[in-house]
């Protein structure tokens, strides 16, 4: 069973990964959620929906997910989390696929990653909660950027980071270009 890892965290944005989520239904991948908070305890999301993560940061075991996808927000309150960085970090060491988009970077840069690769966040250095993480000498100013394992993106760039991570997984034909076009355009059916 192909499984991927979703981080949800208090002021997670849920419309940037609700599209990626959908279309994963239609896999072979199974979705596990967890958190930096202990077993049982929910998270709210941005809209204040609240969300039970299936697991805590201590119970990941890297080697067994293909990629851990991390929502855009408001995660400054996490970059101190050792427990977090050493997911992150392992899943980068191990060439697994990191997916990030708007704020999620950060937690990249929390774990050394944005030294290392090109990236785009909708992050600025006016951002002060982020300025000692970020590497803005490698951050590009592109709505998504694929750097070795790692896929970021702008937050409103949402349709083009799910496809992106949908053909590293495999879950799409590479050569189809608009893979969610049924999200891109309205139709009647």
């Amino acid at each position: 069973m192909k499984k991927i890892l979703l981080f949800l965290y208090d002021s997670f944005a849920e419309f940037e990964i609700v599209t990626l989520l959908t279309a994963l239904k239609g896999t072979d991948y199974t979705l596990v959620t967890f958190s930096t908070k202990s077993e049982g305890e929910a998270v709210t999301g941005l809209s204040t929906m609240r969300y039970l993560p299936a697991l805590s940061v201590n119970d990941i075991v890297v080697d067994e997910y293909a990629a851990l996808v991390i929502p855009g927000g408001s995660p400054h309150p996490l970059l101190q989390s050792q427990e977090l960085i050493k997911v992150i970090r392992a899943f980068y060491d191990q060439g697994q696929l990191l997916a990030a988009i708007c704020g999620g970077p950060s937690l990249l840069g929390a774990a050394g990653i944005l030294q290392e690769i090109t990236y785009t966040a909708s992050l600025e250095p006016t951002d002060l909660e982020y300025r000692d993480v970020m590497n803005w000498e490698n951050k590009r100013s592109e709505l998504l950027v694929i750097d070795q394992n790692v896929i970021t993106s702008t937050g409103s760039n949402y349709l083009q980071f799910a496809e992106e991570v949908l053909r590293k997984l495999g879950a799409v034909l590479p050569t189809e270009e608009n893979p969610l076009q049924y999200f891109r355009e309205p139709s009647l059916s």
